[in-house]
């Protein structure tokens, strides 16, 4: 796992009441100035519903075309979201990885090698997954 993504052990460390503590990343993150995707795993569990909430949270334009290649190139790109710096924080991922682990290796191998992208320009990303 890149030094970037992070894999946060929710159920360990967070109450089950985590929204409350994610609701205070994200505001402590934006209140730094970071820009913040949050995915919430309770409604992807599969290709569809992770393309549609991955294009509505990071605001991915009309032309996504909602595959593989369209999904990298927009991730690398974000130009319509301006940013000193990106964090994506996707809660549950294991809801996706478990009902489609192909599927989910591929996005989890897009992620990677985009915030690879994204730590060798200005603007770098960090990703944390809460499971």
């Amino acid at each position: 796992m890149s030094q970037y993504i992070t894999q946060v052990p929710a159920r360990n460390s967070l109450p089950e009441n985590d929204s409350e503590i994610i609701g205070k990343m994200v505001k402590g993150f934006v209140d730094q100035g970071i820009r913040v995707f949050y995915l919430d795993g309770r409604e992807i569990n599969s290709k569809k519903s992770f393309f549609v909430k991955a294009a509505e949270v990071m605001e991915f334009p009309d032309y996504f075309g909602h595959n593989w290649d369209a999904f990298d190139e927009c991730i690398t790109d974000l130009e319509w979201c301006p940013a000193q710096r990106y964090v994506l924080i996707y809660n549950k991922p294991n809801i996706f990885a478990e009902a489609h682990p192909i599927d989910w290796q591929i996005a989890y191998d897009t992620i990677q090698s985009a915030v690879e992208y994204w730590q060798l320009t200005d603007t770098p990303m960090d990703v944390l997954f809460v499971s």
